[in-house]
């Protein structure tokens, strides 16, 4: 059975919650997992401002859920494997709301 559209943002907004996560957080690690590896694709995709994503990367990154490849500009940034069961947790669909 396809899962709703109304569906899918519910179980995604309780599991933000029940994770304890900020949404904008969770929009910069599912860009992250979706392939976006660099600062200004990772703010276009997130429609975030560019600094919220700095400081969201480096909370990530200190988090243990993104790595930052390289020590020059353009940083390339990658999910661990911690963040990449984070962000499996945020897309759950076996969690519904209210649980």
């Amino acid at each position: 059975m396809l899962m709703k559209a109304l569906d899918f943002i519910q179980i995604f907004a309780s599991n933000v919650r029940r994770l304890d996560f900020r949404l904008s957080s969770a929009q910069v690690i599912l860009a992250v997992i979706a392939g976006y590896r660099r600062h200004s694709t990772i703010t276009e995709a997130t429609r975030l401002h560019p600094n919220t994503v700095t400081n969201i990367l480096q909370d990530l990154i200190a988090q243990g859920y993104v790595n930052r490849i390289g020590d020059s500009r353009p940083y390339v940034y990658r999910p661990t494997a911690d963040g990449e069961q984070l962000a499996g947790n945020l897309l759950d669909k076996n969690t519904f709301p209210g649980t």
